[in-house]
């Protein structure tokens, strides 16, 4: 079968990895597989088999060079005033004649696409005019019903209605259909369809340094600093268990992001500035993983919460807030324990309960087995089942 994966940038991030990871699992499954990415910035990922294309699909300049654009840009701009967030929704019908044009130029070179699958919402919402039986749109996150303001009835019919959904757990799923069932949608098939990780290199990345990562015992936090991944409830809990619970840990974090401000004016406030470690973004964050005594996870939501994956995959214990979206899928059964309510005290409870607690023989196998879930072959094998 001949795919594409489609995502707007290839910078380092979440979704970004998992739509490398799911080239590689789909050319590892025999499948001919093109990555293409929809916006002209720097290049941080790419998929591990460097035989797969990548391609830009330069979007904005292919508007821009008609002319014309650089006044619906203009246009785009002032709507977005008036109705925030939806600047990419207006844009999206000059944007997808470039897509559009971009995909017959590239289908008459190497043949047509049976299979397109794009990643995360802020991707198609740039192409939504195109109507095409072969596109996929993977929603990443929980759905927020009324984001785009008195305008969500129309912008979610307009990306979604008589679409191919797949959300990437059952969380993400339940808060779609909700969505759906608010706005009157009625999507052409819509499944919970999860995210593949390559297990084998996580781990393999995770064994590539041989230096010392941190020399002090530490927890780790690992994503983007933004609102949403909650970090300032991590640092108040990492503060709280050093005060009140014996905690003598170190705290790293590792990722860059717009709330960075916001964390270190935390730190600072609890006087942790000695004992609290920011590494920035890393193109290879599994020495992090693999060398920390707990990962601790604080979103507010996530669609799935692929870094307790990545985690686990390096042996190392993990703990998360009970949030909304996908994180009960991958914290359930023996690791259900480690889930905590959204306080600063009962996340710091949870991370000195995980800091103590002993990962027997019967731990791991069950750790092993929520992993399997996971693998690449089988998240291709949904795809090429469900929407081939």
């Amino acid at each position: 079968m001949k795919v594409a994966v489609v995502v707007s940038t290839l910078k380092m991030g979440g979704m970004e990895r998992v739509a490398t990871n799911l080239c590689d699992s789909f050319h590892e499954q025999g499948h001919a597989v093109d990555l293409i990415y929809l916006k002209n910035r720097k290049r941080e990922l790419s998929p591990r088999h460097k035989e797969i294309p990548v391609r830009l699909f330069n979007l904005k300049k292919g508007v821009l060079i008609t002319g014309i654009g650089i006044i619906w840009l203009v246009v785009c701009n002032l709507l977005n005033i008036v109705f925030r967030k939806t600047f990419p929704i207006y844009f999206a019908y000059a944007e997808a004649r470039v897509f559009k044009k971009e995909l017959e130029k590239l289908e008459n070179k190497s043949g047509k696409f049976e299979l397109i699958i794009f990643r995360g919402q802020g991707t198609f919402e740039h192409l939504w005019p195109i109507r095409d039986a072969r596109f996929v749109y993977v929603c990443e996150n929980v759905q927020k019903k009324h984001m785009y303001g008195m305008l969500s009835p129309w912008i979610f019919k307009s990306l979604f209605e008589n679409r191919n959904v797949a959300c990437v757990s059952d969380g993400a799923l339940k808060s779609f259909t909700d969505m759906a069932e608010t706005h009157g949608i009625s999507p052409s098939k819509v499944m919970m369809l999860s995210n593949p990780n390559d297990f084998k290199k996580i781990r393999k990345d995770a064994d590539s340094t041989k230096e010392d990562i941190h020399p002090k015992p530490y927890i780790l936090g690992v994503g983007r600093l933004v609102p949403q991944k909650n970090f300032t409830l991590l640092v108040e809990a990492y503060g709280y268990a050093r005060t009140h619970l014996g905690l003598t840990h170190d705290l790293v974090i590792v990722g860059k992001g717009k709330d960075e401000e916001n964390i270190r004016h935390k730190v600072n406030e609890l006087g942790l500035e000695e004992f609290v470690f920011f590494i920035g973004a890393t193109s290879n964050p599994f020495p992090w993983y693999k060398h920390a005594d707990l990962f601790v996870l604080s979103s507010k939501f996530e669609g799935l919460g692929m870094v307790l994956l990545e985690s686990l995959a390096c042996n190392t214990k993990v703990v998360s807030t009970d949030s909304k979206g996908g994180v009960r899928q991958i914290m359930n059964g023996k690791l259900k324990k480690f889930l905590a309510q959204e306080t600063p005290e009962a996340l710091a409870e949870k991370i000195m309960f995980s800091l103590d607690y002993i990962w027997d023989k019967e731990f791991d196998s069950f750790v092993q087995s929520t992993l399997s879930q996971y693998e690449g072959r089988r998240i291709v094998e949904q795809y090429t089942d469900n929407f081939a």
